[in-house]
């Protein structure tokens, strides 16, 4: 290479060109000329640049403030772009150019969302961890599940359902699935049984969204339950439950003292049901041909806060006496029989009346915290979930199972009270969002989940919270709150 012809300044120094020319070209500033990397000792020695080792050093160095720049650069443009959409919708138009080679190639599992009103986070990931293709379904897709999709259709589940099953014609349909949203089970149902596909049940889906309906078939399956009526007069003189006929959640679910007039809450869409004044549980698992396989066990409390209930904490299978447990699976077994429940995940709530559970709310899906019981029963509930409607079966390993409290903080020594233990034990937090949050229509000052190796640790280690296990509720030490009549979450 020819030396530099140009005039040097008197201390011409090293630095990198602005594009860095693919990252193999230097520049001298003495020279403003361009040189491959390998020949930046002819260039140092031509322009007087001294040590060249230390000139290496000081390039090094450099470099490594320009890549942080860049990053820094890089990330506020990224959360720019994620605050107005543009990466979202990026991922769409990526996604819609894909479906069409999508239909030439593998099987893929249709996945349903409500997108920003319900997204299927849980279930794409799930299929795309087990090796299958995901194709999402639904109108406003979210960025945290589109990463997990191969194609997207852009219809709404609920209300453009021929459009889809004509639509998925062009694809080679291997399974059906939901996440959450028991709202969508119907729409599986359909598809699943257009396609010759692995089905929830046709009855379970509608169970799910009907409670009343629910109510009666519990009835005509002699299941045990709380007393309900449509009818306000069965209920005259009593403390009761107003609930909602459709819906999840806390939807539309009122309490009643016993003087309250219950004729101005009754209505078509509306029935009564009866207080029980005993310990709550959910129970999460899947089912597969009928046969149910239970997960985790959840001792939930909950308390009355401004007219309304609103979740305490959460403690995943607690210890139980082994008459509490079976009562427990019983009551489980004879509501999957009762809601004709085939494959697919479940989540039920009961209370216990005496030494018998009776069910207070069924979804033939995943409950909201499903990473939780995850967690905390050391299997994988998205997983096992999306296995049960794929035709090819895996075995899916089992972790250690882990004691995983979930508390929220309601009042401000509550929370001071969840901080100091946070603060004393870091490696001990699985999950926390300690600023203010909209939880059942009132505000919460904090949500944390504290584990450790077993029961006896945890509640040990969160004496201060007041948090108990079943059996020792009964003698209401320490302040614990006594069980009340929960909205169901």
């Amino acid at each position: 290479m020819q030396p530099c012809a140009m005039r040097m300044p008197p201390s011409p120094s090293w630095r990198m060109c602005c594009g860095w020319r693919g990252r193999s070209r230097l520049s001298c500033s003495g020279c403003e000329r361009y040189y491959p990397r390998y020949a930046i000792t002819m260039c140092a020695t031509h322009c007087n640049l001294g040590n060249v080792g230390q000139n290496f050093a000081a390039l090094r160095e450099y470099r490594r403030r320009m890549l942080m720049n860049s990053f820094r650069i890089k990330a506020a443009v990224g959360r720019w772009a994620a605050e107005r959409g543009a990466l979202r919708r990026l991922a769409q138009i990526y996604l819609q150019l894909r479906s069409p080679l999508i239909r030439r190639g593998r099987p893929v599992t249709a996945v349903l969302s409500l997108g920003e009103h319900g997204h299927a986070y849980s279930a794409a990931r799930a299929v795309k961890a087990l090796g299958h293709r995901v194709l999402l379904i639904t109108d406003s897709p979210q960025l945290h599940e589109m990463v997990y999709a191969d194609a997207l259709l852009l219809r709404n589940p609920l209300t453009e359902i021929e459009t889809i099953l004509n639509e998925l014609e062009g694809f080679k349909l291997e399974a059906v699935m939901v996440s959450v949203a028991q709202l969508l089970l119907p729409v599986q149902d359909r598809i699943a049984t257009r396609f010759g596909l692995i089905a929830c049940g046709a009855q379970s889906a509608e169970f799910s969204n009907d409670k009343l309906a629910w109510r009666d078939a519990l009835a005509e399956a002699g299941v045990p339950q709380p007393l309900y009526s449509q009818d306000p007069a069965e209920f005259d003189g009593k403390a009761c439950i107003r609930k909602a006929r459709k819906g999840s959640g806390s939807t539309g679910i009122v309490q009643l003292g016993p003087e309250d007039d219950k004729v101005a809450y009754a209505g078509p869409g509306y029935f009564f049901e009866s207080i029980i004044d005993g310990d709550e549980y959910d129970l999460e698992g899947v089912v597969e041909d009928g046969v149910p396989r239970i997960l985790a066990r959840v001792y939930e409390r909950f308390i009355e806060r401004n007219g309304t209930f609103v979740p305490h904490f959460y403690l995943f299978n607690p210890p139980l006496d082994p008459a509490r447990q079976a009562a427990l699976d019983a009551c489980t077994t004879a509501t999957l029989a009762a809601c004709r429940v085939e494959n697919g995940a479940f989540h039920i709530e009961m209370f216990m009346n005496g030494d018998r559970a009776e069910p207070v709310d069924f979804a033939n899906r995943m409950g909201i915290y499903e990473r939780f019981v995850s967690f905390a029963s050391g299997v994988d509930f998205a997983q096992e979930h999306a296995n049960r409607f794929l035709p090819r079966k895996r075995t899916l390993a089992a972790g250690t199972p882990r004691a995983l409290l979930q508390y929220y903080c309601w009042t401000q020594e509550e929370f001071d009270r969840a901080c100091a233990i946070r603060d004393a034990n870091p490696d001990r937090v699985f999950d926390a969002n300690m600023t203010p949050h909209d939880r059942c229509g009132e505000q919460c000052l904090g949500m944390i989940a504290f584990f450790h190796d077993d029961h006896a640790a945890l509640l040990e280690m969160t004496y201060g919270l007041r948090v108990r296990v079943p059996q020792r509720l009964d003698t209401d030490d320490d302040g614990a709150v006594p069980a009340q009549a929960a909205i169901t979450a």
